[in-house]
């Protein structure tokens, strides 16, 4: 996995970014999954998220991650000016900073109960725990002995906080302020990502280079017992995301855009239900010179199907795309774009991304978050377009994306069905 890890110290620039993206970490692979450049629908007929709103975090500030709190009362924000970014959903604006790391912030987690408690972990190798009803919000500080923190979440009922760091993965008592234990042999190479089950709260997943992600019972004291299951997942993990109504499936993302969707229930955990691995190089993303990339997956709640978020490269003009994909069977199929106001609506001043688009979420409203290299974080909702209108009306099946934070529901969701795979 050498040619698709990141270098040691994470770089600010978009080129170093595609470029840990630019190469498989297996034998090259024919694009599976992938449609016809002849059988990609026009853009009048995929449906439309448009954009709302928009604000600008900072000059030359890279948004690396963003979080919304259980009752969507705030935004988050990571950001590489060593602050998270706090703001009101309803208008986006600033509200308040966060200060304290001494490097950029990697990742930047809600508690699941309580909306004003949320975790951060950076580059200067600590992790924060943070108040915001607190004059001075930096309630206790971690220190895990490396260089960066990459991931980092809260579980066992808003008790415990775990950290990928390096090739370990770090349990701190959230409470006592104590490091509870560290899994020093689950992974072989750099962890990227770390998240707790949001329903088993005891369970701990994490996803690391060296292909794997692993299931970790937070219970057992011993490593060797905590360990209940490995996934391989064929190749390095950039990041995952647990969706559906118990959060028992789970989307996987390589370092090199391949999406793989695994079953995590006591009867199918590690069972490959379905996997896309030519989503950059599909042809409303690819450009002459650059590749698209897979920004986050989500959950659509009316078809119990998944979906994916994915930019384009920058064409000549320099600007980006970002689409929509359904992943169901047969293959990964472009369902909506993301495009600016029609003239003379909307605020004035809305440009959309101009870099590449780290982060997005779904808030329980249906609006879809996003922030990216261009220091900006933009607010999108659905809009019909006439084709794609017709078909949802005879479908009877408009998008209803889950909300990214775990028992948050958008108003008015329809009963699930049965899931595709």
């Amino acid at each position: 996995c050498n040619q698709g890890k990141k270098d040691g110290k994470r770089s600010k620039s978009s080129a170093s970014r595609e470029a840990q993206r630019g190469s498989s970490c297996t034998a090259p692979i024919a694009a599976r999954l992938l449609p016809h450049a002849a059988g990609i629908p026009t853009m009048a007929a995929l449906g439309c998220f448009r954009l709302k709103q928009q604000v600008l975090v900072g000059h030359d500030v890279y948004v690396y991650k963003v979080d919304c709190n259980c009752d969507a009362t705030a935004i988050a924000a990571a950001t590489s000016e060593n602050a998270v970014g706090l703001l009101d959903p309803a208008s986006l604006s600033m509200v308040r900073r966060l200060e304290g790391h001494g490097d950029g912030i990697e990742d930047v987690t809600f508690f699941q109960s309580s909306p004003f408690c949320l975790a951060s972990c950076s580059r200067d190798g600590s992790a924060r725990l943070w108040d915001l009803r607190a004059s001075e919000p930096c309630t206790r500080s971690f220190e895990l002995k490396t260089d960066e923190a990459f991931s980092c979440s809260v579980g066992r009922g808003d008790a415990a906080l775990a950290c990928g760091a390096g090739n370990k993965v770090h349990l701190f008592d959230v409470g006592q302020g104590k490091r509870l234990t560290v899994y020093k042999d689950t992974h072989t190479d750099t962890v990227n990502h770390v998240r707790f089950h949001p329903v088993d709260t005891s369970k701990l997943l994490s996803g690391s280079m060296d292909n794997l992600i692993a299931l970790l019972d937070t219970n057992e004291a011993k490593e060797d017992q905590a360990l209940l299951g490995i996934i391989p997942n064929e190749e390095c993990v950039q990041s995952f995301n647990l969706v559906g109504p118990d959060r028992n499936t789970l989307c996987s993302v390589s370092t090199t855009d391949q999406v793989r969707i695994w079953g995590l229930g006591e009867a199918d955990f590690g069972t490959r239900r379905a996997e896309f691995l030519g989503i950059r190089e599909n042809p409303l993303l690819a450009r002459e010179d650059s590749l698209g990339y897979v920004v986050s997956t989500f959950y659509d709640e009316p078809s119990s199907q998944v979906f994916l978020l994915a930019g384009s490269g920058e064409d000549s003009a320099g600007s980006r795309l970002l689409a929509l994909f359904r992943v169901a069977l047969p293959e990964a199929e472009p369902v909506a774009t993301f495009a600016l106001p029609v003239p003379g609506e909307g605020p004035p001043g809305l440009t959309g991304h101009t870099g590449l688009v780290r982060s997005a979420i779904c808030l329980p409203g249906g609006a879809v978050l996003t922030a990216g290299e261009d220091g900006h974080i933009c607010a999108w909702r659905e809009e019909g377009s006439s084709d794609a209108a017709a078909t949802a009306a005879a479908e009877g099946a408009a998008f209803g994306l889950e909300p990214t934070s775990f028992g948050a529901r958008r108003e008015g969701a329809p009963v699930s069905r049965s899931a595709p795979y």
